[in-house]
């Protein structure tokens, strides 16, 4: 556990056992600076990310790559799955939005694509025939 955070703990057990208002007060403002500098410091956070398809995949991985982040995975994982160890800033904050903004890009692109391409087998695009009911 990071130095900082067991700092915290600490403080909040004296927040708890404070018997005046002045002990309360000195504790919480301990709490908030401590707080504070956990914010300007980046703890590095282990996380598990999940994606649809291989296409995905990749697009996280290289954007991970670009901001210096080493995209791995445990034995036995799924292939889609993407290990990454970073701070929540940078992973919140920078790769997921970049990677959800750009997804969103790539999805276009392959019904675009894959429109055409179905164009190019037969043109009829209208919906397989509807039966009955199964038995």
């Amino acid at each position: 556990m990071h130095p900082l955070l067991e700092k915290i703990k600490k403080v909040e057990a004296l927040l708890k056992g404070a018997t005046t208002e002045g002990e309360r007060q000195a504790a919480q403002f301990a709490k908030d600076k401590l707080q504070k500098r956990i914010q300007e410091i980046k703890i590095p956070v282990e996380f598990k990310l999940y994606t649809s398809d291989t296409w995905h995949k990749k697009l996280l991985v290289a954007i991970c790559r670009k901001h210096g982040v080493t995209p791995y995975r445990y034995y036995r994982q799924k292939y889609t799955t993407v290990m990454v160890t970073t701070d929540e800033h940078t992973m919140n904050q920078i790769i997921w939005k970049e990677y959800l903004a750009i997804a969103e890009v790539l999805e276009e692109l392959v019904g675009d694509i894959t429109h055409d391409l179905i164009k190019q087998i037969h043109e009829d695009e209208s919906e397989e025939a509807l039966r009955g009911e199964l038995k």
